[in-house]
């Protein structure tokens, strides 16, 4: 593996900049929350399309997918993404969710990039 360049850093510095500016830590606290449901169903039951829940596991997905498909493309250090975030621990709280809406929408590159930086920080 090779080591983390100075171009992988300003990315990383880049993604957490994206992640204050658009109240991440808002969304993620949530999916950590108690109120959270894994199930997709039962959570679009509680939290339909059109609400801030809805929005922020999606907004959390939407900035791990985003983190998978520079790693998939070689443009962010597999090294770098491994010391920094944890992908693993989040993947397994949304995995309902996301495979559920994944089914839902009928598009199996849905969070895929999420899901293989996952599989692939877990071994």
């Amino acid at each position: 593996m090779s080591a983390p360049t100075y171009d992988d850093a300003h990315v990383m510095l880049q993604l957490a900049r994206w992640g204050a500016e658009s109240d991440l830590n808002k969304a993620t606290r949530f999916v950590w929350g108690e109120k959270f449901i894994d199930d997709y169903q039962e959570f679009i039951k509680k939290y339909p399309r059109g609400s801030k829940e809805f929005a922020y596991v999606l907004q959390v997905c939407g900035w791990y997918e985003s983190l998978g498909a520079l790693w998939v493309n070689n443009l962010l250090n597999e090294k770098l993404i491994d010391d920094w975030v944890l992908v693993t621990s989040i993947w397994e709280r949304v995995k309902g969710f996301a495979l559920g809406f994944r089914e839902e929408v009928g598009e199996a590159r849905i969070l895929e990039h999420f899901e293989a930086l996952a599989k692939k920080q877990s071994k």
